[in-house]
């Protein structure tokens, strides 16, 4: 077996002079049998150039004029790959060591595997309180739904070239960071591919997050376009963040809101909160669990509040993305923030 690992590359050359020396760490730990045949960085109209970091790792540099969005990088670096599987790293996630190690070991176990997905570790690199409650989260998402999945990861993930040229690649039709990995796992399943999500494979984050990015992220970066294609490829699936009991959980904070809201108007109302408090709390009390025994009880009880907004954040996306996509979709309309109605296929472009 031989690797082919594509980093897509914008911006931050420190992030990149940490995230190649850790690939290169990362083969060392390769199975017999399979190797690292190239790393491709992939420069995406990259305002600083990354020649000598990429040269001083070892790498190969391919620049493209940009930006173009990650999509259309990884999938430029997908074309020139001589490995016979593509290992997707972001250029803002350090590989532990042991992760080629064991996407090598996960695909040549079951030759039925299409991909292969991690998840971010439990340390992020930036010490604020929001980075670090972003990234608890993510790791609670993808250890809490380990095994067989139905979305991609391209963070730090794994795909069967045969099976990524069959599918078309990543949707370029995204052209900035958004949920064309997503994508990807949807149609790679379509076309009747198994995907595993692997939680052991982790790498460390070093994005630095903010309250504005992330409203951002959460709103039109991500719960927009994932409300459509969901809407796209056949409805809510028990999976990831769609669970039922978050489901209930986005229902009952929107409760929660709205008593608060009112209560100036309607004092009785008040008297939900508590209730609707304490139901959230326990429809979430693993993910809660998951917090404070990470980063203690009190983490936990200030992270409260940020994951109601959250929540409220999805609640809206998800209003808002079935708007867009019945609109388009049975009226021919296209409002801004809208998706193609038909998947991607290199004819798309």
């Amino acid at each position: 077996m031989q690797l082919s690992v594509v980093v897509p590359f914008h911006r931050n050359l420190a992030n990149l002079s940490q995230v190649l020396p850790a690939v290169r760490a990362a083969s060392f730990n390769l199975p017999e049998g399979t190797t690292l045949r190239e790393v491709i960085v992939v420069a995406d109209g990259a305002p600083d150039d990354p020649a000598d970091v990429v040269k001083a790792n070892g790498a190969r540099l391919v620049a493209i004029a940009g930006p173009r969005g990650p999509a259309a990088a990884r999938n430029v670096g997908a074309a020139l790959a001589l490995g016979d599987v593509l290992v997707f790293v972001d250029s803002d996630v350090v590989v532990s060591a042991r992760s080629l190690g064991q996407i090598a070991r996960r695909l040549e176990s079951d030759p039925g595997l299409g991909a292969v997905f991690g998840a971010y570790d439990e340390y992020p690199a930036d010490p604020g309180f929001l980075s670090q409650g972003r990234n608890l989260a993510h790791s609670f998402i993808h250890q809490r739904s380990a095994g067989e999945a139905r979305t991609f990861w391209a963070g730090l993930g794994a795909v069967r070239a045969e099976l990524f040229e069959r599918v078309g690649g990543f949707d370029e039709r995204f052209g900035r960071p958004s949920v064309e990995d997503i994508d990807l796992g949807y149609r790679m399943r379509a076309a009747g591919a198994r995907i595993l999500l692997d939680p052991r494979i982790q790498g460390q984050h070093l994005k630095r997050w903010t309250f504005v990015g992330s409203l951002a992220t959460d709103i039109n970066d991500r719960g927009i376009p994932w409300t459509q294609l969901l809407h796209r490829y056949g409805g809510l699936h028990d999976d990831l963040n769609l669970t039922s009991s978050y489901r209930a959980c986005v229902v009952v904070a929107y409760v929660l809101a709205a008593c608060v809201v009112l209560a100036p108007w309607r004092p009785i109302l008040l008297a939900i909160v508590p209730l609707a408090t304490l139901s959230l709390w326990w429809l979430d009390r693993p993910y809660y669990r998951f917090f404070a025994n990470r980063r203690g009880q009190g983490y936990a009880v200030r992270w409260f509040p940020v994951h109601v907004l959250h929540h409220l954040c999805n609640g809206f996306s998800f209003a808002v993305g079935t708007a867009l996509y019945a609109c388009r979709r049975w009226t021919g309309i296209t409002l801004p923030g809208a998706l193609p109605v038909t998947p991607w296929s290199t004819a798309s472009g």
